[in-house]
């Protein structure tokens, strides 16, 4: 029988009759009962398949005692920092210390630890020398190879290293973990497994061998060329030389839309755990909302979507969303307003290639549209008005937003019904910047006028007897951007949307990320050219303060 939360107390073990648990996991954040939420999906999954979890959550970092709450697992501990990067969550782009944290009960900030995944994984060390450390999420996914840190402001060696596990799964790990779960049971080593990162003293027969970590720590040319060689290999097994071993990587495997079905339809009680005296501020975000798929096929240079879930978009059947759709509708304190359907990678449900997903193109969307790309905005927007249709649901909405030129590009003749019936006000865009420069370096052509988009939805929205609005997304200091790129967005987009946006971020260089691989060593490692990085304190602040100039960051 299902548990309504996953244990997260020795208290709770107790009760249960459990005399030992088979998995330990650690995460940095609240234990949210979500599918928005890693640690409690993997949870389920490996509960599903009838094993024995644990969640330790936000635990005490300053003692290793603090990861023995539940004994010795029997298998392994699992290990992530939550659902962002702990140095991001920890930092702000002008590395300023953050108050306040998402994830957390209250959104009280200082929770996590800096390098939260090394951290947990060496405290785990201390405290048993010998059992299973699997590494997974964001920052141990995005983390996986030597990659540039913004925060140190170096290139730093694989974290797999660093925090001693025995085996990193990267990308999304649900079937990665069940056979790593069922490996350790039977047993058997933890190699060769689809979707993972392992150190091993040998060299793989048919390995795509990059450059050594040795020269990529060292050498900013170096760099660039382990990158290129890994940003367009991941199809393959790769193995990078570090000291007398090797970091291999084997290619994730393939998710299809069942399995994606049946993740969702596990029991997740869809709340934070009652224990919590305050809001989680993220769980409030995403209370009421959907994920239609995976994958995203834009490619962003500065977005770690792509190299994280990957390219291809992978969705769920209309029954399985309708069914959750359902589940959220049922649930006490049910307002009638779905918020979402869609996720990070906004309208692209329905997205198909007509080359299988088989392509040596860097991105689906760069330099041009691809022709093989299937976009289908109708399929999508159908889901929008399957889910009106469920008892209780009064309002879907579209809160992640769109990817504005994708939509116009498939069929500009949907935009009346999104804007009559699925903006709830403001509907978000991402264009990011206007300079056509830096929005190649970014390797975010824009496919579609963004005036001629305003003008549309506006039109829209007149037609739809509503006052609505845009809310641009936008991004100051990102390479190739300079003082008077910044000046040319401010003033075409006080233009085009008739006020100043505050959501203009600061870019940060997220590990592993194109574009932190640019700002890193002043050069695009996928072309060769030389960019221009604003790289100073000072020469940033100034950037954003085009459009910034009263507010802290």
């Amino acid at each position: 029988m299902s548990l309504q939360f996953l244990p997260i107390s020795r208290d709770e073990i107790e009760r249960l009759g459990w005399r030992s648990v088979d998995a330990v996991l650690i995460t940095g954040d609240a234990y949210v009962d979500h599918p928005s939420f890693g640690a409690a999906v993997i949870g389920r999954v490996l509960e599903a398949e009838g094993y024995r979890v644990a969640i330790l959550s936000m635990p005490p970092w300053r003692t290793a005692e603090a990861v023995t709450v539940f004994g010795r697992p029997r298998l392994f501990f699992g290990v992530t920092s939550g659902n962002v990067d702990s140095m991001l969550a920890r930092f702000t782009a002008f590395r300023k210390v953050r108050n306040d944290d998402p994830y957390a009960p209250g959104g009280a900030g200082g929770g996590k630890p800096e390098r939260a995944v090394i951290v947990y994984a060496n405290m785990i060390r201390a405290a048993y020398k010998d059992v299973p450390i699997v590494l997974g999420g964001i920052e141990a996914s995005m983390r996986r190879f030597a990659h540039y840190d913004f925060w140190d402001d170096r290139v730093r060696r694989s974290i797999l290293l660093d925090s001693r596990a025995d085996i990193l799964v990267h990308g999304m790990g649900e079937a990665q973990i069940v056979e790593i779960a069922d490996r350790l049971n039977a047993g058997a080593a933890l190699s060769d497994i689809p979707g993972t990162v392992e150190v091993r003293r040998d060299l793989p027969a048919g390995a795509h061998l990059l450059p050594p970590e040795a020269e990529a720590l060292k050498d900013r040319d170096a760099y660039a060329r382990f990158y290129r060689e890994f940003y367009l290999n991941q199809h393959r097994l790769l193995a990078q030389e570090s000291g007398k071993r090797y970091i291999v990587q084997h290619p994730s495997p393939r998710m299809e839309s069942e399995r994606l079905d049946a993740i969702y339809r596990l029991p997740f009680a869809r709340l934070p755990h009652p224990s919590y005296g305050g809001e989680v501020p993220g769980f409030s975000v995403i209370r009421d909302s959907i994920t239609s798929h995976r994958g995203c096929v834009s490619g962003c240079a500065f977005c770690s979507l792509g190299l994280h879930q990957g390219r291809r978009i992978v969705p769920r059947s209309a029954g399985s969303i309708m069914e959750e759709t359902a589940r959220i509708s049922a649930a006490n304190g049910f307002g009638g307003h779905i918020t979402d359907i869609g996720g990070p990678s906004a309208n692209m449900y329905g997205t198909d290639c007509a080359a299988g997903w088989k392509c040596a193109r860097e991105s689906c969307l760069h330099p041009d549209l691809c022709p093989n790309l299937r976009i289908n905005t109708r399929s999508w927007l159908k889901l929008l008005r399957q889910a009106l249709g469920v008892p209780g649901v009064k309002h879907v909405t579209v809160g992640s937003g769109i990817r504005y030129d994708l939509f116009m590009r498939d069929d500009p003749s949907l935009l009346d019904d999104l804007a009559r019936n699925h903006v709830s006000g403001q509907l978000k865009i991402a264009p990011e910047h206007t300079s056509v420069g830096v929005l190649d370096v970014m390797r975010k052509k824009h496919l579609y006028g963004l005036e001629e988009f305003a003008e549309a939805f506006f039109a829209a929205s007149r037609k739809a007897g509503k006052r609505q609005y845009l809310l641009p997304y936008l991004m100051s200091c990102h390479p190739g951007c300079r003082m008077a790129d910044m000046k040319a967005m401010r003033e075409r987009v006080l233009t085009t949307f008739g006020f100043m946006p505050e959501q203009v971020q600061a870019f940060i260089p997220l590990p592993l990320t194109l574009s932190s691989a640019i700002y890193h060593t002043g050069l695009d490692p996928l072309t060769g050219e030389k960019v221009f990085v604003a790289r100073g304190e000072q020469e940033r602040r100034g950037q954003h303060d085009v459009f910034h100039k009263k507010r802290n960051s």
